[in-house]
C-alpha cells in the first residue's frame, strides 16, 4: 500500500486539490448568499402609521423604522366608500376650519429616508376649538390609510394597512 502512495503521490496531490477546491467554492457560493441576504434585509424598510391625540393637539404620521429607505409605491386613504391622495382632503369642510400646522400632499411616488417620518396631519387646537377637533377625531375613526412600498433593491414589501378607529375613544 505504501508503495502505491508513493508511486501515485501526484496523482493523490491533484484528486486532493481538486477536492478541496470543490469545497471551497461550495463554502465561497454560501458565503455569497448568506451576504446578499443580509444586505438586503440590513436596508429593508419598515412602515408605520403613527397617531397621536391630546388634549389640544392631533397628528397622523407614516415613519420608517427600517434601515433602507422606503419607496412608496401607494398612499390611498379610504373614508366611506371614498378615496382621497392627502388625509387633509377626507375632513370635508372641518380641514378650513382651523389653520393646521402641517399636513402632508400626496406622498406616492416619494422616499421616506429611514428613521425618518412623513406628517400626514399636525394641528393644535385652542379651547374654543373644541367642535373642530371633536369633527376631525369623528372623521379619522372611520379612515383606513394604506401604503404600499418597496426597498432600494426593488422587491414590493407587504402593504401597511392602519384604521384610525382608536380616535373614535372620546
Amino acid at each position: 500500500m505504501m508503495c502505491w502512495i508513493s508511486n501515485n503521490a501526484q496523482t493523490i496531490t491533484a484528486i486532493s486539490a481538486v477536492v478541496i477546491s470543490l469545497i471551497s467554492l461550495f463554502v465561497a457560493i454560501r458565503t455569497l448568499s448568506a451576504q446578499k441576504k443580509h444586505n438586503k434585509l440590513s436596508v429593508k424598510p419598515i412602515a408605520h402609521f403613527s397617531k397621536g391625540d391630546y388634549e389640544n393637539h392631533i397628528f397622523v404620521r407614516l415613519k420608517n423604522y427600517g434601515m433602507g429607505p422606503l419607496i412608496i409605491t401607494k398612499f390611498e386613504i379610504s373614508k366611506d366608500k371614498s378615496s382621497f391622495k392627502r388625509l387633509i382632503d377626507s375632513f370635508n369642510g372641518a380641514a378650513s376650519k382651523i389653520t393646521w400646522e402641517t399636513f402632508a400632499d400626496d406622498i406616492e411616488g416619494r422616499v421616506l429616508a429611514p428613521q425618518k417620518e412623513f406628517t400626514l396631519i399636525q394641528a393644535s387646537f385652542t379651547s374654543d376649538q373644541e367642535n373642530i377637533r371633536q369633527a376631525i377625531r369623528q372623521s379619522l375613526a372611520k379612515t383606513t390609510l394604506t401604503v404600499g412600498y418597496r426597498c432600494i433593491y426593488e422587491e414590493d414589501q407587504p402593504q401597511v394597512q392602519e384604521k384610525l378607529e382608536w380616535f373614535a375613544r372620546h
